[in-house]
């Protein structure tokens, strides 16, 4: 009997039930913000400086207190730069964020 699962096998499947997840202008910036937040906390935790962290990320310092600021997204790649520059995996960043509930803003 062969192991080998078909296209066809998935489509037999019922689709998992998946929560609502809606990525919106707010929890953008939201999420954006915390994820700066952290960084900086553990940059001054290293007591490294921006261009300290620009110079091991290979961006300018300016780029780094973006990303603090909350002020520009960043790359999974940029995030792990980050993450690899500051000596924590890359969840480090998203504990905060890791119970939606608590993070999601208000309903206007």
């Amino acid at each position: 009997m062969s192991m080998q699962h078909s296209l066809s096998d998935a489509e037999d499947r019922p689709a998992p039930c998946l929560r609502q997840a809606p990525i919106d202008a707010a929890t953008t910036r939201y999420v954006q913000e915390r994820l700066g937040r952290a960084i900086r906390m553990r940059r001054r935790m290293l007591d490294l400086t921006l261009q300290d962290v620009a110079t091991a990320c290979g961006v300018t310092f300016q780029q780094v207190h973006k990303y603090e600021a909350g002020l520009c997204s960043l790359s999974a790649a940029q995030l792990w730069g980050i993450a690899t520059a500051l000596d924590v995996p890359v969840g480090y960043f998203f504990e905060i964020l890791a119970r939606p509930q608590a993070w999601r803003p208000a309903e206007a």
